[in-house]
């Protein structure tokens, strides 16, 4: 917060109220206090590939209970809603009938842009901590911006590519200890790069966001694929960079989803 607060982000952070439940909600009062905002990212994070379009009524209704007050009380509306895992349906009956859930509920769907796998990185970082291999998280530490920067760059080129302009990027990051020892360099990579930082509701504005989301799949990828579908540009997915290799063996291998 200290990080997001000293380089004035417009911060949205999407929230499970199961994990509220689990630790109270005093850090999500200090966040809001300092002027970020809060989305709705469901009440216990559960796969919608995995449920019916009812159960996943209940999830978004679940998710609301900590954040609708913290939200009001701050004279706000909760106004924005994020898929666990991405997973926007995998049919089209289960899309359309949330999509339209969602809107009757206010809501708008919280595009991502840029993915780093911060969730691959966090997990060999929590171990070398465990193992007090401070070298090794030195290391890590490194590789991680490196590769973030590598990310930014790639999908920037994406946008260009599929919409012929860059449009205003939505980044994920987790809220996680990788990301709390790193935030100020994450930040620097973007205003080294000349972005300028804006609120999740500025982003969306751009015409590109209005159009509404109809892909339909059991992923979770970024906006730039989903558009490059639903436009029928052929990209070569390939070319994305992947985390080092030395990084995902040290943490156990690649988590199963995030």
């Amino acid at each position: 917060m200290d990080g997001f607060q000293k380089h004035h982000i417009p911060v949205t952070g999407f929230v499970i109220q199961k994990n509220v439940e689990a630790v109270g909600s005093t850090v999500l009062a200090d966040w809001i206090a300092r002027g970020f905002d809060l989305g709705n990212h469901t009440y216990s994070h559960a796969d919608f590939n995995g449920l019916s379009a009812e159960e996943f009524e209940s999830e978004i209704v679940g998710g609301e209970a900590a954040i609708a007050p913290l939200m009001k009380g701050q004279g706000k509306k909760l106004a924005f809603f994020r898929f666990p895992f991405n997973h926007s349906g995998d049919t089209k009956e289960k899309h359309d009938r949330i999509a339209a859930f969602l809107a009757e509920r206010g809501y708008s769907l919280a595009a991502c842009t840029i993915d780093n796998s911060d969730y691959v990185f966090n997990r060999a970082y929590m171990k070398m901590a465990a193992a007090h291999d401070e070298a090794s998280a030195k290391r890590l530490r490194n590789e991680y911006i490196a590769y973030t920067g590598a990310e930014i760059d790639y999908y920037a080129g994406l946008g260009r590519q599929v919409l012929g302009y860059e449009p205003p990027e939505v980044m994920l990051l987790h809220d996680n200890r990788l990301n709390a020892d790193v935030i100020e360099a994450v930040l620097r990579l973007f205003e080294d790069r000349r972005y300028r930082f804006v609120s999740l509701r500025e982003a969306l504005s751009d015409p590109t966001y209005r159009v509404p989301e109809t892909y339909v799949t059991k992923f979770g990828p970024m906006w730039g694929y989903r558009w490059a579908k639903e436009r029928k540009v052929q990209v070569n997915g390939s070319l994305e960079p992947e985390p080092a290799k030395w990084v995902s063996e040290y943490g156990g291998g690649l988590p199963q989803g995030r």
